[in-house]
């Protein structure tokens, strides 16, 4: 078995398969309710080091929304495999034209039971579901030797942005407020698949 935690979501169309053969993008719609009721962390990020060439990139936390994140940073590698039957892995060249230095994000972590999609399954290592100006994606975990957690870009989520498509900024005010028990979370909106606007360097 992978070290890493899986991002698994046994779609309606895969039920009848086992968890291994059922890894998938989420497909059906997804309150961002859940992700902030099944979170132990929720973060806003940003990113300190890009770099596409190596597969790698680097997360220093700015601020902690709810819950407290004991790790000040964050390593996050990634594998292409352009043969992969999956879509949330095919998909990865195009999320990651998304990100860029001094980009925010925010995460929503679980370091305990997983979120509702995938509760029940074995798991030794915090999973994530992150998203970055109207895209979303999906971090796996393993522990090193060290005590340490790698993360791993497991997936793109392009059927998520039924849930929110907007702007990190605005994400990060409107779960703020709901926290502060200033305002309501959206309900999943009709959007088609797919990604946020592709990341511009500052002219």
């Amino acid at each position: 078995m992978n070290a890493f935690t899986r991002c698994v979501l046994p779609t309606v169309a895969l039920l009848a398969l086992s968890t291994s053969e059922a890894r998938a993008v989420i497909k059906v719609a997804s309150p961002l309710r859940l992700f902030v009721r099944d979170a132990t962390q929720i973060v806003r990020v940003r990113v300190t080091k890009f770099d596409s060439e190596n597969n790698r990139l680097a997360f220093d936390v700015e601020q902690d929304i709810a819950g407290k994140l004991e790790t000040r940073s964050m390593i996050v590698v990634w594998k292409f495999d352009p043969g992969s039957k999956w879509e949330g892995i095919r998909t990865l060249p195009r999320l990651l034209k998304s990100f860029g230095p001094d980009q925010q994000a925010i995460l929503f972590i679980n370091d305990t039971s997983g979120f509702w999609h995938n509760k029940g399954n074995e798991r030794k290592s915090p999973i994530a579901f992150g998203y970055i100006n109207g895209s979303w994606f999906c971090f796996e975990s393993t522990k090193l030797d060290n005590g340490k957690l790698l993360w791993k870009l497991a997936q793109g989520e392009p059927y998520l942005r039924t849930t929110f498509k907007r702007t990190t900024t605005e994400l990060n005010k409107m779960l703020v407020d709901h926290l502060a028990g200033k305002g309501k979370l959206p309900d999943p909106v009709k959007e088609e698949p797919g990604f946020g606007p592709e990341y511009q360097p500052k002219k």
